[in-house]
């Protein structure tokens, strides 16, 4: 803290001295006033952002091996799936025919494979399915309707008396 005297100069005789009181900032050392709001300018914001994307590409790298890992063990536990060699390693396979040639077609219709994972196989064997059961439904309605009308025609409705007379517990 400073004291400074001012001296004020007015007609003869009538000099003032006015002393005024100035205080320099301890932290950012600019003379100001005792109300000075001192801005320390500090990089903290910076490092806070730099430590959160740090953290961010740590989680990442961790999630990144974590699938990595998953499919791994997904691919060594998963046996002869489509396109992986079935064979040992060390035996010579068959050359892949080339681009345009057709070899022998996988005809869905006829593929007996119950594991077979071709679109057109597991679409034909789904399709089947519904297909066998929509059948029966129709069947089955078809014929209870059938069986219905010919119960009646041989006299279903009148037989129905007949065995409530015959039975021998009382019925109402």
């Amino acid at each position: 803290m400073a004291l400074k005297i001012q001296v004020l100069k007015r007609q003869r005789g009538k000099t003032r001295i006015k002393p005024r009181v100035t205080a320099t900032c301890r932290s950012c050392g600019k003379p100001r006033g005792l109300n000075h709001p001192c801005k320390i300018a500090t990089d903290f914001k910076k490092r806070k952002a730099a430590a959160a994307r740090r953290a961010a590409a740590d989680r990442k790298r961790q999630q990144a091996a974590r699938r990595k890992a998953a499919a791994a063990a997904r691919r060594q536990n998963t046996p002869n799936r489509p396109g992986a060699p079935s064979k040992p390693a060390g035996t010579p396979t068959a050359a892949k025919p080339g681009a345009g040639k057709t070899g022998a077609a996988h005809d869905y219709h006829t593929c007996t494979d119950n594991d077979c994972r071709r679109f057109a196989c597991i679409a034909w064997k789904e399709a089947f399915a519904e297909g066998a059961i929509e059948g029966y439904r129709d069947g089955s309605r078809d014929g209870y309707r059938e069986g219905s009308s010919d119960g009646y025609r041989r006299g279903w409705n009148v037989g129905y008396d007949a065995g409530l007379a015959a039975c021998p517990r009382p019925h109402q």
